[in-house]
């Protein structure tokens, strides 16, 4: 007996998406992506409202096919939500990380070795909330030292070689930064 038995009780045999989705527990977006794409067997009326429908029994052959093969019904990740979806700069250079690392140690000589948020605020034209959330997301390292949040000048330095760069909306100081890298840089790897 399926485990998936008391749904036959509960729902009729030729479902909408509406209802499929409400046992898949799902967006209305996605279950029309998983019927159009041929997830899941349906009819489909060609009207532009209520054009879908689905039987029971190839919901609960997929839930079932779902739960020994979920490699196979694998969807585009980020596909259906409505955040923004990460994009990276296009025509981004790919950041030479040793080579940024070592020439950040040298623009940063002056600052301090440890610095609070607004410190680092106005090393790089980042708000301090962003480096909150930063350190809350577990990206940018700390300690806690008298009720504040302390970050080395060399985790900051590993932050802006790795998750830093892939900020896509940089600020300023962050962009004049990573122009003057890279103009320095492409000036010595051309001479070679």
């Amino acid at each position: 007996m399926s485990k998936y038995a008391d749904l036959k009780g509960r729902y009729p045999e030729d479902l909408t998406l509406d209802e499929m989705r409400t046992i898949l527990h799902i967006s209305k977006r996605k279950a029309s992506y998983m019927l159009k794409n041929g997830y899941i067997p349906c009819k489909d009326s060609g009207k532009k409202t209520r054009n879908f429908r689905v039987k029971l029994k190839d919901v609960i052959s997929y839930l079932e096919e779902m739960e020994e093969h979920p490699e196979k019904y694998t969807l585009p990740g980020g596909a259906f939500s409505s955040a923004t979806p990460h994009q990276h700069g296009k025509g981004t250079q790919r950041l030479p990380v040793e080579e940024f690392r070592l020439w950040l140690e040298d623009e940063w000589f002056a600052a301090p070795d440890a610095m609070t948020k607004r410190k680092m605020a106005q090393l790089t034209g980042y708000s301090d909330s962003a480096f909150q959330d930063w350190i809350s997301l577990g990206k940018l390292r700390y300690i806690s030292l008298y009720g504040r949040s302390v970050t080395a000048k060399i985790w900051l330095i590993d932050f802006y070689c790795h998750d830093g760069y892939l900020i896509v909306q940089k600020s300023k100081k962050h962009r004049k930064l990573l122009n003057r890298f890279f103009e320095e840089y492409n000036s010595k790897t051309e001479q070679y």
